[in-house]
């Protein structure tokens, strides 16, 4: 599959689901797909809704092997929470391979992405999210899929 057709997959299934408000709250989740080789992954930019991204903006490719390598960077679990957060930022606007974007970051969940299957569409539905949140949420999904 070449770059076009990959990058017009995503924005195509992104506004699709980013337009259906049953699955996620404000236009927002996340959507990746990574190439063929592996070596690039075409991901969602933070702060862009998933109805929103057009096959000119609102995503990033980045290298997959750099966020990789962000994941294994042990000295990241040693620093505080704001030092991390820039670390990160930081590490992630490295990674990106696209001149085009610049400014604009990738999704900070670009790492879980990174360990993922090829194509990824993660949502934030309400109806599930309201069960996350819930005291016995749990319990309460696993009687309904008994």
């Amino acid at each position: 599959m070449n770059i076009n057709r990959i990058l017009t997959e995503l924005v195509k299934i992104s506004n699709t689901v980013g337009k259906d408000s049953s699955l996620v709250l404000g236009g927002f989740g996340n959507t990746s797909v990574k190439t063929a080789d592996g070596k690039y992954m075409y991901i969602k930019a933070s702060g862009t809704a998933l109805k929103d991204m057009t096959s000119r903006r609102g995503w990033r490719r980045i290298k997959v092997d750099s966020v990789l390598t962000m994941l294994t960077d042990k000295s990241l679990s040693r620093i505080d929470a704001d030092e991390r957060e820039t670390k990160v930022t930081n590490a992630l606007l490295s990674a990106c391979d696209d001149k085009s974007k610049a400014g604009r970051r990738p999704s900070i969940e670009s790492g879980f992405h990174s360990i993922l299957d090829r194509c990824v569409i993660h949502l934030h539905p309400a109806a599930v999210l309201a069960y996350a949140c819930a005291k016995n949420g749990r319990a309460e999904l696993q009687k309904l899929f008994r």
